[in-house]
């Protein structure tokens, strides 16, 4: 390998949660001024709220797609039914009196594409199999939920763990660490079959990976909400590259998230979200030409994956370069720079860790979650 390419600065991105609920759902309590205090106290910059809308929902409550409150924007959506032979769906953008749909997954395509609208699968591999998606691929859909935090929480309450876990969350809470805690529920680290699945799709066509809670908080004691929304919006993170900061109007900022979630310029963090925030990931072709995940790039020699965090941290970390959902390799240091040996679709993981002595690693913790680069064949 040349000239090893510099690590470029992290670019302008927002970080922001999905597949929030609120008391507009009929299955959870809470505000949207909650939700927008408890992201303000997480970090965040978006929340993208999807409420299960009730056909006697007022219209009133619907009818503003998005909206800011004191810095963080507020994108309104809906959680769809697309069918019992479909699955579910997360809508922004859509006609708010849709509370759920009958035809096929190609006709509810065409309604994303006529609206403009955005779409992402929610409970892609649910342990609820009802939820669970099952056709073979999504027309018109542009993001698919890797992680969904209430679907790996099942999960784990209904194994053996179940008494450690809740103890866990129990103690952690008075002491600010309860998203720790729910992080812990992900001991299986990126090795999901939502992942998995969104593999195997992604070989067919891109769509984004994306990062879902379902936080649905359920009842109150006093004024604080069980479970509080601040500890789902400090665990799973997305972190969406934009081309400029964004704007003060809401519907103009919402069209920017969108539309890089569209591109598939976005990240997922498992906590740690302002050390997340230096991530940097491109891939650098001869003459000096990069181009981050999502945008394609086609196979040349001397193509290198770069990788790292700008202003740290740079100790204790772990690269899992995976390729067509398989591992190509484990790279350890500050940053990641790997030779990309042929066309393929590549996708980075980050892992940070306690102490490592030659092959045995103490705490491995998954971190960072990117989006694919792909490498297409060569022309000609």
């Amino acid at each position: 390998m040349g000239e090893v390419p510099a690590l470029q600065p992290a670019g302008v991105r927002a970080a922001g949660a999905l597949h929030v609920h609120t008391r507009r759902s009929h299955d959870a309590l809470g505000s949207e001024g909650e939700v927008a205090e408890a992201a303000r106290a997480a970090g965040l910059d978006f929340v993208m709220i999807s409420d299960h809308r009730p056909q006697s929902a007022p219209e009133s409550d619907w009818q503003v797609a998005a909206r800011q409150d004191g810095g963080v924007l507020l994108l309104r959506g809906q959680e769809i039914s697309l069918g019992d032979a479909v699955g579910r769906v997360l809508a922004f953008g859509l006609d708010t009196t849709m509370t759920g749909w009958t035809g096929s997954p190609d006709e509810f395509g065409w309604v994303l594409y006529n609206n403009g609208a955005t779409a992402v699968v929610a409970h892609a591999r649910s342990p609820r199999t009802d939820d669970s998606w099952r056709p073979g691929e999504t027309p018109g859909i542009v993001g698919w939920e890797v992680f969904d935090l209430a679907d790996v929480g099942r999960v784990r309450l209904a194994d053996h763990w179940v008494v450690y876990h809740l103890l866990s969350l129990a103690a952690s809470v008075p002491i600010g660490r309860a998203h720790q805690s729910l992080l812990r529920l992900y001991r299986r680290g990126f090795e999901q079959p939502h992942v998995a699945a969104f593999d195997s799709l992604y070989a067919s066509g891109p769509i984004t990976a994306l990062g879902g809670l379902d936080a649905h908080p359920k009842t109150r004691i006093g004024d604080g909400l069980v479970p509080p929304y601040e500890p789902f919006f400090k665990s799973i993170v997305n972190h969406v590259d934009l081309r400029a900061p964004l704007p003060p109007d809401a519907a103009e900022a919402a069209a920017a998230i969108t539309t890089g979630i569209r591109a598939g310029s976005v990240f997922i963090s498992f906590g740690h979200t302002g050390l997340a925030r230096n991530f940097v990931l491109f891939l650098a072709a001869p003459g000096g030409r990069t181009l981050g995940p999502g945008w394609p790039l086609n196979w040349q020699s001397g193509l290198v994956l770069r990788a790292g965090f700008w202003g740290g941290p740079t100790k204790r970390l772990l690269y899992r370069v995976m390729r067509d959902g398989a591992t190509a390799a484990w790279v350890s240091g500050a940053e990641l720079a790997w030779p990309v040996p042929e066309p393929g679709s590549y996708r980075v993981e980050v892992y940070r860790y306690t102490l490592r002595l030659g092959p045995l690693v103490w705490n491995l913790r998954p971190w960072i979650f990117a989006n694919p680069n792909r490498v297409l064949p060569a022309v000609g």
